[in-house]
């Protein structure tokens, strides 16, 4: 009877899954990406998009055709699945850096991730997109992971150095122009243009 269940709500994963995949991901980027904010003092902010399902891949099952390594994932319990993430959580958080000013690269702090339940469930909606439409081009869901670390300095250049299980990574660099606003005022002009 339980079997009869999950075969039932795997067919309508699927179903509503092949409806939302080619909406939900027109123009998304497939791969990883990092955006680093520079702020006043030396304080640098990370922002990376992960592609899991991708990055997951590379670090568990390299050789293994993407369908089945999901299904391999998806069938994790819980637990075992939260455990393995935050062993991949916490080498990406030893292995990226950022430098500035061409000094040594700096392990980044403060990281904040998905939960391993967000992950799986993804995961699990991906496996059930490529099982309905095996034809279609699929990315799985990228997911934000944040981390901070001041390099003590003032910056006049970052540098990012990614892991390897990122795979190729676009990067972002900006320094925001910041500026309080009075109640109701008109802020003053904020240059667009790169110089």
């Amino acid at each position: 009877m339980r079997g009869r269940r999950l075969g039932a709500v795997m067919l309508a994963l699927a179903a509503v899954a092949t409806w939302f995949a080619p909406h939900a991901r027109a123009h998304e980027l497939p791969g990883t990406s990092a955006t680093l904010v520079v702020r006043d003092g030396g304080f640098v902010q990370l922002k990376l998009q992960l592609p899991w399902s991708d990055v997951l891949h590379r670090v568990w099952m390299p050789d293994a055709q993407m369908a089945a390594f999901l299904g391999a994932v998806v069938n994790q319990s819980p637990t075992a699945f939260a455990a393995s993430l935050a062993k991949v959580q916490a080498a990406l958080a030893r292995e990226v850096r950022v430098s500035g000013n061409g000094g040594a690269p700096m392990v980044l702090t403060r990281w904040v991730w998905p939960s391993a339940i967000e992950v799986q469930t993804a995961l699990r909606t991906e496996l059930m997109a490529r099982l309905a439409t095996p034809t279609a081009d699929h990315h799985g869901e990228r997911f934000t992971a944040n981390a901070e670390v001041r390099l003590g300095t003032e910056l006049t250049t970052v540098q990012l150095q990614t892991s390897a299980s990122l795979g190729p990574t676009l990067l972002i660099v900006y320094r925001p122009i910041e500026q309080w606003l009075g109640v109701g005022a008109r802020s003053a002009p904020v240059p667009v243009r790169r110089p």
